[in-house]
Protein backbone atom coordinates (compact mmCIF):
# COMPACT_ATOMS: atom_id res chain seq x y z
CA UNK A 1 0.00 0.00 0.00
CA UNK A 2 1.35 3.42 -0.94
CA UNK A 3 1.15 6.58 1.17
CA UNK A 4 1.89 10.00 -0.33
CA UNK A 5 2.57 12.92 2.05
CA UNK A 6 3.70 16.51 1.65
CA UNK A 7 6.65 17.49 3.83
CA UNK A 8 7.68 20.90 5.23
CA UNK A 9 9.87 21.77 2.22
CA UNK A 10 6.89 21.36 -0.17
CA UNK A 11 8.20 18.09 -1.55
CA UNK A 12 6.12 14.93 -1.82
CA UNK A 13 7.26 11.75 -0.11
CA UNK A 14 6.02 8.37 -1.29
CA UNK A 15 6.06 5.37 1.07
CA UNK A 16 5.34 1.92 -0.34
CA UNK A 17 4.84 -0.90 2.14
CA UNK A 18 3.98 -4.43 1.07
CA UNK A 19 4.13 -7.60 3.09
CA UNK A 20 7.27 -9.58 2.33
CA UNK A 21 9.13 -6.59 0.84
CA UNK A 22 11.30 -3.89 2.41
CA UNK A 23 9.67 -0.47 2.63
CA UNK A 24 10.43 1.77 -0.35
CA UNK A 25 10.65 5.53 0.23
CA UNK A 26 11.42 8.32 -2.23
CA UNK A 27 10.95 12.10 -2.36
CA UNK A 28 9.63 14.01 -5.38
CA UNK A 29 8.91 17.61 -6.37
CA UNK A 30 5.40 16.89 -7.64
CA UNK A 31 2.59 14.76 -6.30
CA UNK A 32 2.05 13.19 -9.72
CA UNK A 33 5.65 11.96 -9.87
CA UNK A 34 5.30 10.46 -6.37
CA UNK A 35 2.06 8.71 -7.34
CA UNK A 36 3.53 7.35 -10.58
CA UNK A 37 6.62 6.02 -8.79
CA UNK A 38 4.54 4.45 -6.01
CA UNK A 39 2.25 2.78 -8.56
CA UNK A 40 5.24 1.40 -10.49
CA UNK A 41 6.95 0.09 -7.32
CA UNK A 42 3.73 -1.56 -6.10
CA UNK A 43 3.26 -3.19 -9.49
CA UNK A 44 6.83 -4.52 -9.46
CA UNK A 45 6.33 -5.89 -5.94
CA UNK A 46 3.10 -7.64 -6.95
CA UNK A 47 4.84 -9.19 -9.98
CA UNK A 48 7.83 -10.17 -7.80
CA UNK A 49 10.41 -8.21 -9.81
CA UNK A 50 11.03 -5.20 -7.57
CA UNK A 51 14.68 -4.24 -7.15
CA UNK A 52 15.74 -1.48 -4.78
CA UNK A 53 17.84 0.80 -6.98
CA UNK A 54 18.56 3.38 -4.27
CA UNK A 55 22.22 2.33 -3.76
CA UNK A 56 22.79 2.52 -7.53
CA UNK A 57 21.14 5.93 -7.76
CA UNK A 58 23.24 7.33 -4.91
CA UNK A 59 26.59 5.80 -5.82
CA UNK A 60 28.70 7.10 -8.66
CA UNK A 61 30.80 4.88 -10.87
CA UNK A 62 33.88 6.46 -9.26
CA UNK A 63 32.73 5.39 -5.77
CA UNK A 64 31.94 1.85 -6.89
CA UNK A 65 35.17 1.37 -8.85
CA UNK A 66 37.32 2.84 -6.09
CA UNK A 67 35.65 0.46 -3.64
CA UNK A 68 36.24 -2.44 -6.05
CA UNK A 69 39.90 -1.48 -6.47
CA UNK A 70 40.35 -1.16 -2.69
CA UNK A 71 38.49 -4.32 -1.63
CA UNK A 72 38.62 -6.82 -4.49
CA UNK A 73 41.75 -6.07 -6.55
CA UNK A 74 44.20 -6.60 -3.65
CA UNK A 75 42.94 -10.20 -3.33
CA UNK A 76 44.16 -10.95 -6.87
CA UNK A 77 47.71 -11.49 -8.03
CA UNK A 78 49.81 -8.33 -8.32
CA UNK A 79 49.74 -8.23 -12.13
CA UNK A 80 45.95 -8.44 -12.34
CA UNK A 81 45.52 -5.79 -9.66
CA UNK A 82 47.86 -3.41 -11.49
CA UNK A 83 46.10 -4.04 -14.83
CA UNK A 84 42.70 -3.34 -13.28
CA UNK A 85 43.95 -0.11 -11.74
CA UNK A 86 45.43 1.15 -15.01
CA UNK A 87 42.33 0.03 -16.94
CA UNK A 88 40.01 1.84 -14.54
CA UNK A 89 41.77 5.21 -14.95
CA UNK A 90 40.30 6.25 -18.34
CA UNK A 91 36.88 4.96 -17.30
CA UNK A 92 37.03 6.96 -14.07
CA UNK A 93 38.17 10.09 -15.91
CA UNK A 94 35.29 9.91 -18.39
CA UNK A 95 32.38 8.17 -16.63
CA UNK A 96 33.33 8.48 -12.95
CA UNK A 97 30.86 11.26 -12.13
CA UNK A 98 27.82 9.33 -13.45
CA UNK A 99 25.42 7.62 -11.07
CA UNK A 100 25.41 3.84 -11.56
CA UNK A 101 21.71 4.05 -12.39
CA UNK A 102 22.50 6.56 -15.17
CA UNK A 103 24.93 4.29 -17.01
CA UNK A 104 23.06 3.13 -20.10
CA UNK A 105 24.06 1.23 -23.26
CA UNK A 106 24.17 4.44 -25.37
CA UNK A 107 26.51 6.05 -22.82
CA UNK A 108 28.79 3.01 -22.87
CA UNK A 109 28.70 2.90 -26.68
CA UNK A 110 29.66 6.58 -26.84
CA UNK A 111 32.57 5.96 -24.44
CA UNK A 112 33.62 2.94 -26.53
CA UNK A 113 33.60 4.95 -29.76
CA UNK A 114 35.62 7.80 -28.22
CA UNK A 115 38.17 5.37 -26.76
CA UNK A 116 38.60 3.64 -30.13
CA UNK A 117 39.44 7.04 -31.65
CA UNK A 118 42.32 7.57 -29.18
CA UNK A 119 45.82 6.21 -29.51
CA UNK A 120 47.57 3.86 -27.12
CA UNK A 121 50.22 5.58 -24.96
CA UNK A 122 52.51 2.54 -25.38
CA UNK A 123 52.33 1.99 -29.15
CA UNK A 124 50.98 5.27 -30.48
CA UNK A 125 48.43 3.38 -32.61
CA UNK A 126 44.65 3.58 -32.30
CA UNK A 127 43.18 1.28 -29.66
CA UNK A 128 41.80 -1.92 -31.15
CA UNK A 129 38.21 -3.05 -30.77
CA UNK A 130 39.35 -5.96 -28.60
CA UNK A 131 41.39 -3.72 -26.30
CA UNK A 132 38.42 -1.42 -25.70
CA UNK A 133 36.11 -4.40 -25.04
CA UNK A 134 38.58 -5.75 -22.48
CA UNK A 135 38.93 -2.30 -20.95
CA UNK A 136 35.17 -2.15 -20.44
CA UNK A 137 34.95 -5.69 -19.08
CA UNK A 138 37.88 -5.84 -16.64
CA UNK A 139 36.95 -3.55 -13.75
CA UNK A 140 33.27 -4.46 -13.54
CA UNK A 141 32.96 -8.10 -12.51
CA UNK A 142 31.95 -7.48 -8.90
CA UNK A 143 29.47 -4.81 -9.94
CA UNK A 144 27.80 -7.28 -12.32
CA UNK A 145 27.67 -10.14 -9.83
CA UNK A 146 24.67 -10.03 -7.55
CA UNK A 147 26.47 -12.20 -4.97
CA UNK A 148 29.31 -9.70 -4.62
CA UNK A 149 27.76 -7.96 -1.62
CA UNK A 150 28.37 -4.49 -3.02
CA UNK A 151 24.63 -4.00 -3.41
CA UNK A 152 24.63 -2.12 -6.72
CA UNK A 153 22.15 -2.70 -9.52
CA UNK A 154 23.36 -1.67 -12.97
CA UNK A 155 20.96 -0.51 -15.67
CA UNK A 156 23.47 -1.65 -18.30
CA UNK A 157 26.35 -4.04 -18.00
CA UNK A 158 29.53 -2.15 -18.92
CA UNK A 159 31.06 -5.25 -20.46
CA UNK A 160 27.76 -6.37 -21.96
CA UNK A 161 26.02 -5.98 -25.30
CA UNK A 162 26.15 -2.18 -25.27
CA UNK A 163 29.91 -2.33 -24.99
CA UNK A 164 30.53 -4.65 -27.95
CA UNK A 165 33.24 -2.81 -29.84
CA UNK A 166 32.66 -2.14 -33.51
CA UNK A 167 34.82 -4.45 -35.51
CA UNK A 168 35.02 -7.10 -32.78
CA UNK A 169 33.09 -10.16 -33.98
CA UNK A 170 30.20 -11.40 -31.92
CA UNK A 171 30.80 -15.04 -30.93
CA UNK A 172 27.29 -16.19 -31.96
CA UNK A 173 27.62 -14.47 -35.35
CA UNK A 174 31.00 -16.08 -36.01
CA UNK A 175 29.53 -19.55 -35.35
CA UNK A 176 26.53 -18.86 -37.56
CA UNK A 177 28.70 -17.50 -40.40
CA UNK A 178 30.95 -20.59 -40.22
CA UNK A 179 27.95 -22.94 -40.39
CA UNK A 180 26.55 -20.98 -43.33
CA UNK A 181 29.89 -21.16 -45.18
CA UNK A 182 30.14 -24.94 -44.59
CA UNK A 183 26.57 -25.45 -45.88
CA UNK A 184 27.36 -23.34 -48.98
CA UNK A 185 30.46 -25.46 -49.65
CA UNK A 186 28.53 -28.71 -49.21
CA UNK A 187 25.72 -27.51 -51.47
CA UNK A 188 28.24 -26.33 -54.07
CA UNK A 189 30.09 -29.67 -53.99
CA UNK A 190 27.20 -32.16 -53.70
CA UNK A 191 24.21 -30.14 -54.85
CA UNK A 192 21.04 -29.95 -52.85
CA UNK A 193 20.95 -32.32 -49.86
CA UNK A 194 17.69 -33.58 -48.39
CA UNK A 195 18.03 -34.45 -44.68
CA UNK A 196 15.28 -36.92 -43.75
Amino acid sequence: MATITKNASSNWKAFVRKSGWPAAIKTFRTKRDAEDWARRVEDEMVRGVYIDRTPSERATLRTALMRYLAEVSPTKDIGAAEREESTAKPILDTLGSYSLAAITPPLIADYRDRRMATSSPKTGRLLSAGAVSLELALPFPSLRRRHSGMGYWLTAEPGGAGAQARGAPDVATVGYERRKAVMRAITHTFGSINFR
